[in-house]
C-alpha cells in the first residue's frame, strides 16, 4: 500500500550496526511540520526533531534485527510516512522469517524496540531520583507518559527524554493497531491469512478500515486533533482502495 520511496539527490545515506539506511529529505519535513507550533523555538524543535529520529531508528532496527536472526538482508529507509525495514524476496527462500510466526515476530520486534528503550529510561530515571538526582517519572493522560529531569542545568534535556519516552510508548502503542500499514496491520493479516486462507486478506483490510475510521473519529471528538483524523482518515480510504482492488477475485 505504501512502498519505499525513490531515491533522490536529497537521501542521506550511511551504515548503521551493519545495516543499511536511507533518509528521505521528506523525514525531515514532515518531522519538522509535526513538532512545529508558535510558540515553539528553533531549538525545541531541533530537540523533537532529533527524539523522532532516534525512536524511529530504534523501531526499525528492531524489525532489522529480527529479519537478520532469520537469514535475511534488510535495510532501513525513513521517509514522509515514518520509516520502513525491507528485504529483497527474492533472497529469502529457506528462511523461516516469511513464513506467519516470522512475519509477526518481524512486525512485532520494531514497537518491542521502542517499549524497551523507554522502559531503559524510566529505570535511568529512578536511578537518578535514588542516587540524589532528583529525576522523576510523571504518568499524565492520555496514555502520555512523560518523563521529567529536574536539577539539570540543561533543561532540554528534559525535553529530550520527555518526547523521545513520549514516541516510543504511544506511537508504539498507535503503531499495534490492526490498521495498514501500520505493524499491527500486518500482523492481523498473517493471522487472519493463517486462519481463513487468501480470504484473510479481505478480512484484514476491512478490519483495517473500521479501526482507522473509528480513530479517525476519535482523533476529532476527543483530541481536536485533525491532523490525526486526517492520517487516520486516509488509512481507511487506502485500505479501502485496496480492498476494492480485490473485488471479483475468488477469496
Amino acid at each position: 500500500m505504501i512502498g519505499e520511496p525513490p531515491r533522490s539527490q536529497g537521501d542521506l545515506n550511511f551504515t548503521l550496526l551493519g545495516i543499511p539506511v536511507r533518509i528521505h529529505p521528506l523525514f525531515w519535513l514532515v518531522t519538522a511540520a509535526l513538532g512545529y507550533a508558535p510558540n515553539v523555538g528553533a531549538a525545541e524543535l531541533l530537540t523533537w526533531m532529533v527524539a523522532v529520529l532516534l525512536s524511529i531508528l530504534v523501531h526499525e532496527l528492531g524489525h532489522a534485527g529480527v529479519m537478520r536472526a532469520y537469514g535475511l538482508q534488510p535495510w532501513i529507509t525513513l521517509y514522509g510516512m515514518g520509516g520502513l525495514t525491507s528485504y529483497d524476496p527474492s533472497r529469502s527462500s529457506g528462511s523461516k522469517g516469511t513464513d506467519t510466526l516470522g512475519q509477526i515476530l518481524i512486525s512485532l520486534a520494531g514497537p518491542a524496540a521502542g517499549f524497551l528503550l523507554a522502559a531503559v529510561l524510566a529505570a535511568g530515571l529512578l536511578l537518578a531520583e535514588r542516587g540524589g538526582y532528583a529525576g522523576y517519572l510523571l504518568f499524565a493522560s492520555p496514555f502520555r507518559l512523560r518523563p521529567y529531569v529536574i536539577g539539570l542545568a540543561n533543561l532540554r534535556l528534559g525535553q529530550f527524554l520527555n518526547d523521545l519516552f513520549f514516541i516510543c510508548t504511544l506511537w508504539g502503542l498507535v503503531n499495534l493497531l490492526p490498521i495498514y500499514p501500520l505493524d499491527g496491520g500486518h500482523i492481523s493479516r498473517e493471522i487472519l491469512l493463517r486462519f481463513f486462507g487468501r480470504r484473510g486478506i479481505r478480512l484484514s483490510l476491512m478490519l483495517s478500515i473500521v479501526v482507522a475510521g473509528l480513530m479517525a473519529v476519535y482523533g476529532i471528538v476527543k483530541w481536536h486533533d485533525w491532523f490525526l483524523a486526517l492520517l487516520f482518515g486516509y488509512f481507511a480510504y487506502s485500505s479501502y482502495a485496496t480492498l476494492q482492488a480485490y473485488a471479483g477475485r475468488d477469496f
